[in-house]
């Protein structure tokens, strides 16, 4: 059976996921999937392993494993002042020779925006960079060894209206972007922005984690960070980024779809389940952090995504409260349960406010 090339290349792209995902049926799999062979199979593996891409796991015959490649580096924060892109194009640019054009441009962003925030706001002595690829995708870690992302933002909450606030407020202040400890020089958008643009974007710090696109548990996610970690050395703040390396995203997408070229970043996107850190959302509490600052946005769209109990008195203060006394924001939440959905017309008592976009 003769396949075309971008046929040839979708069974290689394929067998080399199921491989990243630790499948052990991926032949039978393969076979089932494209109609193939299973020596057809094997000779797509073997032309792998020939290439260096795979290895066997373990030392175990049709058991394998992807190849990975990984640098790593620490560049002192003392004595002369570091420069960002100069850092970028030292120590990471180089080792993602494997990526394409698009990922490229997407790296150079998001790598320069961490790698700032860790020279100019972490109050620390030294960064780490770990840089790993293989066949699929690329993960640069970026870590401190200062104050902790979310203490130092806490501590400038505290001083500019906010009452008591906690590193718990801060996570939410993160999801929702443009706060920053430094309004002069920054505009807090960096990891909002470079958390879109990754396939996955996990920040530690100070015991908590804030993450995008990783669909992994928090216990799992926990375990791969702490795996850098006990690989390198001490940290306060990590970052972990992972992309595609033939990434069709680009990042002036992203741009388009959250800012306005007048007004900024005038849209944002929540994960409600991941901002509710302490529970399921049910207090009004809850709520009143997610709607913090809310009115500096144009449109907030709400993710409920793994969402599927919500209390009256979170959906009251959101979507009725919350809601009448700001007009002018559009809340528009996604991914609903319908458990989710009959809560919010609920308590508008059948008839939503009309800045409430029930999709």
């Amino acid at each position: 059976m003769s396949f075309t090339e971008k046929k040839r290349e979708e069974i290689k792209k394929y067998i080399l996921r199921k491989i990243a995902q630790g499948d052990g049926a991926v032949l039978e799999k393969t076979m089932d999937s494209f109609g193939i062979s299973i020596t057809t199979v094997k000779r797509y593996i073997k032309e792998a392993l020939d290439n260096g891409i795979i290895e066997y796991a373990a030392g175990e015959k049709e058991s394998y494993r992807l190849v990975r490649q990984e640098h790593r580096i620490r560049v002192s924060l003392e004595g002369e002042m570091l420069e960002e892109d100069v850092l970028l194009q030292q120590y990471i640019m180089p080792y993602l020779t494997v990526c394409n054009e698009k990922a490229r441009v997407i790296w150079q962003y998001c790598g320069a925006e961490i790698l700032n925030n860790a020279i100019e706001h972490s109050r620390g002595t030294q960064i780490g960079i770990v840089v790993t690829s293989n066949a699929l995708n690329t993960t640069v870690v970026i870590s401190d060894d200062g104050a902790g992302v979310f203490s130092t933002l806490t501590e400038y909450m505290a001083g500019n209206g906010w009452d008591h606030p906690r590193v718990e407020d801060a996570l939410v202040e993160l999801y929702k972007g443009k706060i920053t400890c430094d309004s002069r020089n920054h505009s807090g958008e960096g990891i909002f922005f470079s958390s879109k643009m990754m396939d996955s974007f996990v920040l530690w710090s100070d015991s908590l984690i804030l993450k995008w696109g990783c669909q992994d548990e928090p216990g799992v996610v926990r375990s791969h960070l702490a795996a850098y970690a006990a690989r390198t050395w001490r940290k306060s703040t990590m970052v972990m980024m992972t992309l595609e390396n033939e990434t069709e995203r680009e990042a002036g997408q992203i741009f388009d779809t959250y800012a306005d070229a007048d007004e900024g970043l005038m849209r944002t996107r929540i994960p409600v389940k991941e901002a509710c850190i302490t529970g399921e959302p049910v207090a009004r509490s809850q709520a009143r952090r997610i709607c913090h600052r809310l009115e500096t946005f144009r449109e907030v769209i709400l993710d409920f995504s793994d969402v599927t109990l919500m209390g009256q008195g979170f959906a009251d203060e959101l979507f009725r409260v919350y809601a009448l006394e700001h007009p002018q924001v559009l809340l528009r939440p996604i991914n609903m349960a319908p458990q989710v959905e009959r809560m919010i017309r609920h308590v508008g008592r059948g008839q939503s406010a009309e800045n409430i976009l029930l999709s």
